[in-house]
């Protein structure tokens, strides 16, 4: 099932409630979107927080100046695949052209990993 998650969504976006329950990662697609949510808002500290501590760098995203980050908007999100300790996520998007990018793309898989603590972490992401 898909989901779209970024401001100026449609009435079928989620509601407060569905991103609040994102940024606690509760299940390894709303992780996707709540790091979405964290990008689009140019919240560094938020946005590295979903990333596995070996993976954190994966966001050094133009030397870590957010005013160079891209925005994505028209994000649906689907998980691919999944287990009790890791899924694999498929979001299409429209990203906007920034210095920090040196692409635009149009979708990504995400990798993530169910810690111990429940918490979905992204292990990587990209097109692949």
């Amino acid at each position: 099932m898909g989901v779209c998650a970024v401001a100026g969504c449609s009435s079928a976006g989620p509601t407060r409630a569905d991103l609040a329950a994102a940024r606690v990662y509760r299940s390894p697609v709303r992780a996707t979107l709540s790091w979405f949510f964290a990008i689009n808002h140019k919240d560094k500290a938020a946005a590295v927080a979903h990333f596995a501590r070996a993976q954190a760098a994966m966001m050094a995203w133009g030397e870590g100046d957010v005013s160079t980050w891209p925005s994505f908007s028209a994000l649906h999100c689907k998980q691919l695949s999944g287990s009790a300790a890791s899924a694999v996520i498929y979001c299409t998007f429209n990203e906007s052209q920034e210095p920090a990018d040196g692409q635009v793309d149009n979708f990504w898989t995400v990798s993530l990993n169910r810690q111990p603590d429940g918490r979905w972490l992204i292990t990587n992401y990209g097109q692949g």
